[in-house]
């Protein structure tokens, strides 16, 4: 366990940015684009024919849209792309404009029940150099007002970020991931580095269906064991109730003007560490995500035993987002369709690794398996039958102590095959892409969101905190124990 000031560069993280300057002025090449015109454009739009204009919100988004509060808790989901290189910026505002084109839900507003296509969704791409970093006012996203979707590109010498947000009622993160994809595609056309023929384009077939998860289980059973094991499933949600991620600095709203409305804090592994973790996993026969939950929440339990927070048989609950988009939509354009699987442990059951390991991976499958994440759909669309019952309920509970997101190998989820280097990164056209952070959004309770990834074969952690609540080291701390843990049990 790590008690010392965290050395950033010793243990490899890097943060998103916890630099609130805001840029002074907007580069003078940087040009106004007029999306009305462009998306009014047929020869420009290959979505042209979607006639789902508008489209009925489903009760999982409107669940979401009730759950914001845009002070402090939005649904914004912060995705930063770390390349080598420099885009060149007209050819990647070109390449933006195009993929934001293929996918009607990232261009579209909330309109009261339904979502319409709308160019107000839409922000420019946003450059920032000489130092310039993005405020909170540059990542704000709004369902409602505009923009759905937000862009900004910071250069830092050798490297660049590219910053993302998207509201979290539009898309999940595999369908965002696959529109990085779009957009790094249509980059490498737009400067000749691929030929528009590879480009392979998204389908909107299912999209007026999206509320139509995959619900598919391995066998059938009979209505009363559905019935008992509903009422079993829903008993432990109501009744276990998830202890919070201890605060190490009272609440200081100044924070989040500091960080720029998003902290988030990386550890990467290299390429010895990801395979020491992955042959360890696939020894105990377990996945690298239950590796990495099982790992996070004895963390977790460990920082609060560290601050004297709850007892030894308080409840750690891991909120575990799970992909239910059925084999008819896995072409489909950005949507969101995913549902949550709760895995609950008392602190003082993860004491032993071995056994805690087993029982989390048995629990993780038995989550994959019988599509648990649906029923919080279907709770949600009970909600949503009552006047107000969506609102009172996103009011009324705190089901997790933290949300841990897996994306997997994020390139292989790219629709057009992009090229390798040979240390197996993604190139895309002049750029080589070199890691992936971001995390869910945060919410009332749940302090802690984060992310799981792989690229070029290489794991990385992002640990996203709530500024108020927890500082910038206790961040830092908090995701080099997480990756500490990963390693000592491998």
């Amino acid at each position: 366990m790590l008690s010392e000031p965290v050395n950033a560069a010793t243990i490899g993280i890097s943060e998103i940015s916890t630099d609130g300057r805001s840029a002074a002025k907007q580069n003078s090449d940087q040009k106004s684009v007029q999306f009305q015109d462009l998306m009014a454009t047929e020869s420009n739009n290959p979505t042209s024919d979607f006639n789902g204009d508008p489209l009925r919100l489903s009760p999982f988004e409107r669940y979401m849209i009730c759950d914001e509060r845009l002070d402090c808790y939005s649904m914004c989901v912060p995705i930063r792309w770390t390349v080598q290189g420099k885009p060149q910026r007209e050819p990647f505002r070109i390449a933006f404009r195009e993929a934001i084109l293929w996918h009607p839900m990232l261009h579209s507003l909330v309109d009261r029940k339904v979502w319409r296509i709308n160019h107000k969704a839409i922000a420019e791409v946003k450059i920032f150099s000489d130092g310039e970093t993005p405020t909170a006012a540059d990542r704000k996203v709004d369902v409602f007002k505009g923009p759905t979707i937000r862009c900004n590109v910071v250069e830092q010498g050798e490297e660049t970020s590219i910053e993302f947000m998207f509201h979290h009622a539009a898309t999940d993160g595999v369908s965002f991931m696959e529109f990085c994809g779009d957009v790094f595609a249509n980059y490498a056309v737009a400067i000749g580095k691929l030929d528009r023929t590879k480009l392979r384009r998204p389908h909107q077939k299912y999209l007026s269906r999206r509320a139509e998860v995959d619900r598919a289980i391995p066998e059938p059973v009979d209505r009363m064991t559905a019935f008992r094991f509903t009422a079993m499933e829903s008993l432990r949600f109501f009744t276990r109730r998830a202890e919070m991620v201890a605060g190490d600095i009272a609440r200081d709203s100044r924070q989040r003007v500091q960080c720029g409305d998003i902290r988030i804090l990386d550890a990467p592994f290299d390429m010895a560490q990801s395979s020491q973790v992955r042959a360890a996993a696939n020894e105990a026969e377990v996945s690298l995500n239950d590796w990495a939950i099982l790992s996070l929440l004895r963390v977790i339990a460990k920082w609060n035993d560290q601050h004297l927070v709850g007892s030894r048989r308080s409840w750690l609950v891991a909120n575990m987002p799970v992909l239910l988009r059925p084999r008819q939509a896995v072409r489909m354009s950005a949507a969101n369709m995913i549902g949550y699987g709760f895995l609950s442990r008392q602190r003082d059951a993860i004491d032993d690794w071995d056994s805690a390991l087993q029982t989390v991976a048995e629990h993780s499958r038995f989550i994959q398996r019988w599509k648990i994440g649906a029923m919080f759909l279907d709770g949600v669309a009970m909600a949503d039958r009552i006047p107000g019952g969506l609102y009172a309920a996103t009011r009324a509970t705190r089901p997790a102590s933290c949300v841990v997101t897996n994306l997997g190998d994020v390139p292989r989820r790219f629709r057009t095959k992009l090229p390798l280097n040979e240390d197996g990164l993604t190139i895309a056209g002049d750029l080589t892409l070199k890691r992936i952070s971001g995390a869910a959004p945060l919410r009332p309770g749940t302090h802690v969101t984060t992310l799981i990834n792989t690229t070029g074969g290489r794991i990385n952690l992002s640990l996203r905190v709530m500024p108020e609540i927890l500082s910038q080291q206790a961040a830092f701390q908090l995701v080099a124990r997480w990756k500490e843990e990963m390693m000592v049990h491998s």
